[in-house]
């Protein structure tokens, strides 16, 4: 009997750990949609990318040892959080279960006694339990504390692989097995899997195919990232780039198109009408903005991120693509754009209204996945006020856009009242008329026809205010975003 104490994976105390569980399923028919944006990392994600960083991001330990991704018979990874919470993510090919355990260094039993253990099985459930020094003492009803001091982000089991990934508290007041795992503390990590378990998810005693257990003691606590320099700089200009680009660049390019295209209407900048130019010109700083981002962050994260990461980070990542693409896309229609009064032009610009307003909008709710709320965020260290700057930004943005709706009624209820045809006859007026040979075409500037209304003129300087506000606001946000990203950590 005290052999069989002495092997892994004794039984298992029923409970099972399941607060706040969530499953992300990434499907490679969706991936399919945004191959054109990956497959230059193809290479890198095929390495598996959740052992992506081991020893230099996380610690990991896995069998074959040095083994990738889907080439591993089992391995756990952990990593610490900026909460001091760690995450461990384990997977294996496996029937039943698959679990990992942490044996005290200064434990005098040797093998996989005693340890505090964790099992993901079949049924998409996390059980703790505690290995001891005999079967006669088990299974141990385990108190709620040490239940709610683990949180289970996901557990799935499709096509014999189990995997699993879920937070731990470092340490829990009242229950010496559930081990301290901050400061120096350091452990031998265990792991094995099996195939037997009962109908109602517990384990069946030592029935493992296969267990290993690390020759030396691990820190669980250590501080796996890189020095700023190499570690966090990506990161950090790819998260500033994206706000540059969608809360910057792109928010007064699409209010430059959405309500200054009748204004100045006599006026040029760099040879096309203001508005156009200032337009063009944040749009096409935009578009590098983000896809120079999106290089960076492929660079540092190796491939694409794992799909077993909690679910903010693989919806981030899959928004972030979307976004990508859209934002792409949207330049390449302009180009190859129907000529003004052909029968597609109509076509083409609700088209491209409709995809630059959903990759904006897209693009801000992105941004706001990465920056999180309560330890949420991706980059460590980022403030929550952060969050609520975006929340004040947005509602600055919605409300000069109202301001701007309503300037217009106005003005155009005034004009359809006072307004008086301004013909492109006579020397009076001929200041006033459109030049029909170098303006831009009538659908994506003034009403058609020979004449124009005094309802361009009408409210310039009001709408020209609220420009100037606008601009100042975005250049605020956008520098507070930057800057606090850049002393985050």
């Amino acid at each position: 009997m005290h052999e069989a104490a002495e092997v892994w994976a004794v039984h298992f105390s029923g409970r099972s750990v399941n607060h706040n569980r969530s499953s992300m399923n990434t499907r490679p028919s969706f991936l399919a949609l945004v191959l054109p944006m990956i497959l230059l990392q193809m290479t890198s994600v095929t390495w598996g990318q959740a052992l992506m960083g081991c020893g230099r991001t996380k610690g990991c330990f896995r069998q074959p040892m040095e083994c990738m991704g889907d080439n591993c018979m089992a391995y756990v990874t952990w990593e610490t959080l900026g909460d001091g919470q760690s995450r461990f993510s384990l997977r294996a090919q496996a029937a039943g279960w698959v679990a990992f355990g942490l044996r005290p260094e200064g434990s005098t039993d040797n093998g996989m006694v005693p340890a505090d253990v964790y099992a993901c099985t079949n049924k998409g459930e996390l059980r703790r339990s505690k290995n001891g020094p005999g079967f006669d003492s088990f299974p141990n009803p385990l108190p709620q504390n040490a239940l709610d001091a683990v949180t289970t982000e996901s557990a799935e089991f499709s096509n014999g692989v189990i995997r699993c990934t879920f937070t731990r508290q470092p340490s829990l007041d009242g229950d010496d097995s559930f081990y301290n795992i901050s400061g120096n503390n350091q452990y031998f990590i265990l792991m094995a899997f099996g195939s037997s378990i009962r109908p109602d998810g517990d384990i069946q005693g030592n029935q493992h195919q296969n267990r290993w257990s690390t020759a030396d003691t691990r820190s669980l606590q250590f501080d796996f990232s890189p020095p700023m320099s190499s570690g966090e700089a990506l990161p950090k200009a790819h998260a500033s780039l994206m706000v540059i680009a969608w809360v910057g660049f792109a928010s007064i390019g699409i209010t430059m198109a959405r309500f200054f295209k009748p204004m100045w209407p006599n006026s040029k900048l760099c040879g096309t009408k203001v508005w156009f130019t200032i337009h063009r010109m944040c749009m096409v700083t935009c578009v590098l903005c983000f896809s120079a981002a999106f290089v960076l962050i492929f660079v540092h994260r190796q491939g694409f991120v794992d799909t077993g990461e909690r679910t903010i980070v693989v919806a981030h990542a899959i928004c972030g693509i979307i976004v990508t693409c859209l934002g792409i896309i949207n330049p390449i229609m302009a180009i190859f754009r129907p000529h003004p009064g052909t029968p597609n032009r109509p076509i083409f610009n609700w088209a491209h209204w409709g995809v630059g307003t959903t990759a904006h909008l897209l693009g801000l709710v992105t941004v706001f996945l990465g920056i999180g709320y309560n330890s949420t965020g991706l980059l460590r260290g980022i403030p929550d006020y952060v969050f609520f700057v975006m929340i004040v930004f947005i509602g600055f943005h919605i409300l000069i856009w109202i301001l701007f709706e309503v300037q217009r009624c106005m003005t155009e209820s005034q004009g359809r009242s006072n307004d008086v045809a301004l013909k492109a006859t006579g020397d009076s007026t001929d200041h006033l008329s459109p030049d029909v040979d170098s303006d831009p075409p009538s659908d994506d500037l003034v009403p058609e026809g020979p004449c124009i209304s005094q309802v361009t003129e009408e409210g310039s300087t009001a709408k020209t205010i609220l420009l100037c506000i606008y601009v100042v606001g975005v250049i605020i946000a956008v520098a507070f975003l930057v800057i606090s990203i850049a002393i985050a950590g």
